[in-house]
């Protein structure tokens, strides 16, 4: 008789912890195989449980091929297991991820995060749990690839208000987040065929486009944005483009340069794609109108919640031209099936009773009052060294400081000091052609603020201060 520990005030029946040693013995190969193993009886009175667990564990081990029995003779170990399992160290992985997401004393400039604290949970809360317990047994089937109609209702009526988009309600797709609507319309780009984006640009999108095996060609941004004298000859097949908040420089596309993006892209038969990410946070006046209202045939617009709402959430949509509609539903179908159906019907309710409409109002309020206590920070601290820009719109700016360089080494001495922040330089694509930008733009860093808050941004910069204080003629204040 083999020896197994039973632990009786576990919450594990005494049946999965038969089948568990036992299965444990084989794999070792503690239990050899063409043994023996005790009656279910006997097993049963030597352990004084009942019998009728020692059954069910025996059915699942023979159902899963490990034992198996002979008639009248009882039931022996499976011929050809020998396993060896690697073993994994789960208990560093999450010392490590609860470090990363406990430690306080970390100031975070994170971008494209919104503020996590603001966001109408109980509202939001209350709609969901109406939606659920309301819900009809039709919205509990599979539904249609493009996503629950009454959103696509609500988000064509806030998008040509807010953004001026042209679209209606069969034009939307709604996907998982920003980040699926890129992915699906990379199928655009044929095998030798590529794309054109930005320089600098998101680590979303480059990693999208290498993700789908995507040549991609980069143009150049200056203070306007993309430079439209700089697109090639060749035709691409896609132009990805930040034109209301430039990602990370945080320019905006003039008018001039919108209108020239589109006339290649007629005359290239070309398709646009307008990043639309934040841009409802404009601090001086209304939002920027969408590209897409000038050429909603050759620009597809792609908007998300993740950076106005809940990140987590994962729900974004395209703004599709009219012969886009059939192969991109039929792509999210291949992809899976549709989005998550509740979540769509809440946030229909929850843009139509003007909760959407409140937050933003909230937020862009919230955000100004960050934005400018960063700069105060800033300038504070700085004077003269440190230069802004890109900070009209969203959640992030750039400050580009005098005779510094962020390299390697002084990024390790910010992180050692819990300050958290990217350089600028991160963001560019760098070849043999353009090598020498890369030390241009290392002296400027993004500040993205949108989840921290006004003591933290205070603290956050007199860190850098103190770092950087002894490579600055300005003394340490």
């Amino acid at each position: 008789m083999f020896y197994i520990t039973l632990d009786r005030d576990k919450p594990i029946s005494i049946a999965i912890q038969i089948y568990s040693f036992i299965r444990e013995g084989i794999l070792n190969e503690t239990l050899q195989q063409g043994e023996k193993l005790p009656s279910t009886r006997e097993l049963a009175k030597y352990l004084n449980v009942a019998r009728n667990g020692v059954i069910e564990s025996y059915e699942q081990l023979i159902a899963e091929g490990y034992v198996y029995t002979k008639n009248g003779s009882g039931t022996y170990v499976s011929d050809g297991i020998r396993f060896e399992r690697t073993a994994v160290n789960h208990y560093v992985k999450e010392q490590r991820a609860i470090k990363s997401q406990t430690n306080e004393d970390i100031i975070s400039f994170r971008t494209g995060i919104p503020d996590l604290a603001s966001i109408p949970i109980k509202k939001w809360g209350k709609i969901y749990k109406e939606i659920t317990l309301s819900v009809l047994p039709l919205h509990m089937d599979y539904q249609s690839s493009n996503g629950q109609y009454e959103l696509r209702y609500q988000l064509s009526n806030y998008l040509r208000r807010v953004r001026g988009v042209n679209t209606k309600p069969e034009n939307i797709l709604i996907t998982n987040g920003a980040a699926q609507a890129f992915s699906l319309l990379c199928q655009l780009v044929s095998s030798d065929g590529y794309a054109l984006v930005e320089n600098p640009l998101s680590y979303g999108i480059l990693h999208t486009l290498e993700s789908n095996k995507v040549r991609i060609q980069a143009i150049p941004i200056d203070e306007f944005g993309m430079m439209t004298s700089e697109l090639p000859g060749v035709s691409p097949q896609l132009i990805f483009t930040t034109p209301s908040h430039q990602f990370p420089i945080g320019a905006i596309l003039p008018i001039k340069r919108r209108i020239e993006m589109i006339q290649y892209a007629r005359k290239h038969n070309t398709y646009i794609v307008e990043d639309d990410y934040d841009s409802e946070f404009r601090f001086d006046g209304n939002p920027i109108q969408s590209m897409q209202s000038l050429d909603p045939t050759r620009v597809i617009y792609v908007g998300t919640f993740s950076k106005t709402f809940i990140p987590s959430l994962r729900m974004g949509y395209m703004v599709l031209p009219d012969d886009l509609c059939a192969q991109m539903e039929e792509a999210k179908y291949s992809a899976d099936l549709h989005s998550p159906i509740l979540e769509q019907l809440s946030m229909a309710k929850f843009i139509e009773n003007g909760f959407f409409d409140l937050h933003i109002r909230k937020m862009r309020k919230i955000y100004l009052k960050r934005r400018n206590h960063l700069i105060k920070c800033l300038k504070e601290s700085f004077k003269d060294a440190v230069t802004i820009s890109g900070a009209e719109v969203g959640m992030h700016l750039i400050a580009t400081f005098k005779d510094i360089h962020f390299d390697k080494s002084l990024m390790q001495k910010l992180e050692d000091h819990d300050l958290q922040v990217i350089p600028t330089s991160k963001h560019y694509l760098f070849d043999e052609n353009n090598m020498g930008i890369k030390y241009t733009y290392n002296n400027s860093l993004i500040f993205g603020y949108g989840n921290t808050n006004l003591v933290s941004i205070e603290v956050g910069i007199k860190r850098l201060h103190s770092v950087l204080s002894y490579l600055l003629f300005e003394p340490c204040t």
